[in-house]
């Protein structure tokens, strides 16, 4: 499989299968702003980044947490910018240390603050296809976030 590029998903093992192609290209210091509708899919996919790079496939939305740490060399982390206020507030959130230091982080909602983001960040972007429910357009790109 060649990423980036668009990628149809009919099922989450289909979701989760892309995502793990996709965790290779992952190196430290790398962020991944992923964005769509609430339920289309970004945690699937964060789920299937993790069991690719981890031993668990163990993953919630940190919406209400708003960080969690997968540890691991280089570190793994998956954000939240879905209950962030401002600008400000998810600058606290500390991704810039966290990225400086080598870590990858994972964002979901990325796409409210994409200034937080790297110029180099991939950006995941997840739409419904269709009327199918479980259909859906996966695009993988790197440097610009999604309009």
């Amino acid at each position: 499989m060649t990423i980036p590029g668009s990628y149809k998903s009919h099922s989450p093992t289909e979701t989760m299968a892309l995502a793990g192609s996709f965790a290779v290209l992952l190196k430290p210091g790398d962020s991944v702003g992923l964005v769509g509708e609430l339920g289309a899919g970004k945690t699937e996919f964060v789920r299937g980044i993790v069991a690719a790079l981890r031993t668990t496939s163990e993953v919630s939305s940190p919406s209400f947490v708003r960080l969690h740490s997968y540890g691991g060399d280089p570190a793994l982390y998956h954000a939240d910018f879905y209950l962030a206020k401002s600008v400000d507030d998810a600058a606290d959130y500390g991704l810039d240390e966290l990225l400086s230091n080598g870590a990858i982080v994972l964002i979901e909602w990325a796409d409210q603050f994409p200034q937080l983001l790297p110029r180099d960040a991939w950006w995941i972007a997840i739409e419904w296809q269709g009327g199918d429910e479980q259909e859906r357009l996966i695009s993988i790109s790197r440097g610009n976030p999604p309009e």
